[in-house]
């Protein structure tokens, strides 16, 4: 099983890496994604990576072991960002001095809207269970940050978090189905409309 937290430990020790390290993983991201809006994930090689990105097999090896190593990277790098503990304002939005549940929801829709072209591509596909895979395990430790103890008390251990998760991650794939046709506001405010009163 991949360590989905090894990777989020890893591309946040990533100023370690010097300036060539950094331009090559990028071409690498950026050679991928351009290749998920052309291909299903099943049809993308790893040589096909390595035409787009101009790099050899040896160079994308010193980053990533398998083609879906790089997938699990594409999705903790987005993931990592969004659920990151302390945020700094940003271009388009400033979640940086709020840490409710409600806020944390809306910035993640604004990234999944900012980061759709790329997302979709990868929804597209197979590759799809794969993100829905890692995503869960992000929404899992957000989620468990806010649920009420004596509101959890009163179902089976796991019960609510997985309700929670799960009708969150579906709003998620519908919304990206729509090209987030709604803003990230509205989206969140939809969620928190079908939710009872379980969270802190």
């Amino acid at each position: 099983m991949y360590d989905n937290k090894q990777i989020v430990r890893n591309l946040k020790s990533g100023e370690t890496m010097d300036r060539r390290q950094q331009k090559t993983q990028q071409a690498i991201r950026e050679a991928f994604s351009e290749l998920t809006k052309e291909k299903r994930y099943s049809e993308i090689t790893v040589q096909n990576i390595l035409d787009r990105a101009n790099i050899g097999r040896s160079t994308f090896y010193e980053h990533f072991k398998t083609k879906d190593e790089l997938l699990h990277a594409v999705c903790a790098d987005i993931f990592a960002h969004v659920f990151c503990p302390s945020l700094t304002p940003e271009k388009h939005h400033d979640f940086s001095n709020t840490n409710d549940f409600r806020h944390k929801v809306t910035h993640m829709f604004y990234h999944f809207s900012e980061d759709k072209e790329e997302l979709c591509g990868i929804l597209r596909s197979e590759s799809k269970e794969m993100f829905i895979k890692d995503l869960r395990v992000y929404l899992n430790e957000l989620v468990n940050g806010f649920i009420r103890e004596e509101t959890e008390e009163r179902f089976p251990d796991g019960l609510l978090s997985n309700h929670l998760i799960t009708s969150l991650t579906e709003l998620i794939l519908w919304w990206m189905n729509r090209d987030c046709a709604e803003t990230p506001e509205l989206i969140a405010d939809c969620y928190f409309r079908l939710l009872p009163s379980v969270l802190q």
